[in-house]
């Protein structure tokens, strides 16, 4: 291949994929909220101890599309050095089950199971893929591996689903240990 073509392929394969990074808030929803008693909320527990201080600190996760602009990779890393890394893919009406298998499964699988885990609300239960796909239409979804073994799923609400995570949107992960991370990102 001649040098002239090189740069060209080089060009190509850059333009194809796209770079970009948004912020986000971890916090803990067991201590986010003080408990309630007969109704009213009391600040602390039954005994009348303080709740837990809630945490809140910033995290920035980076995205590189594919080529398709529909999918890429994820990664972040929490304030404590753990680092997260994973896939992410918007879900589009076109969708096949067999797209979506591989990420329905990692989210209603362990650690997610159980009665610690809320499913309703912004992550509720859905029983079929095909129920998953078309309540998270128009939404990415992602499935983190920890370096520590912790997981984290995401779901972001896109604000121009056309331009997909380059059009900027909110969103919510879950990690393993119980902790969240909210984001806004703005378009790109």
């Amino acid at each position: 291949m001649n040098p002239r073509s090189t740069k060209w392929l080089l060009l190509l394969l850059v333009s194809a994929c796209s770079r970009g990074s948004f912020g986000g808030e971890v916090t803990n929803p067991d201590t986010a909220a003080p408990e309630k008693t007969g109704g009213a909320a009391t600040g602390g527990d039954a005994t009348g101890a303080a709740a837990p201080a809630v945490k809140h600190e910033r995290v920035v996760f980076h995205w590189t599309s594919g080529d398709d602009s529909l999918s890429g990779r994820l990664k972040t890393k929490l304030p404590d050095g753990e680092s997260f890394e994973g896939r992410y893919h918007e879900i589009t009406r076109t969708a096949t089950v067999d797209q979506y298998d591989e990420f329905y499964n990692a989210w209603y699988a362990d650690p997610w199971m159980g009665p610690r885990w809320y499913w309703g609300g912004t992550w509720p239960y859905y029983d079929t893929v095909e129920e998953f796909i078309t309540r998270n239409t128009g939404k990415v979804v992602a499935t983190l591996d920890g370096d520590r073994g912790d997981k984290m799923r995401c779901h972001f609400t896109l604000d121009d689903p056309d331009r997909g995570i380059k059009g900027g949107g909110t969103g919510e992960c879950q990690l393993s240990n119980g902790d969240r991370i909210t984001s806004r990102f703005e378009p790109q």
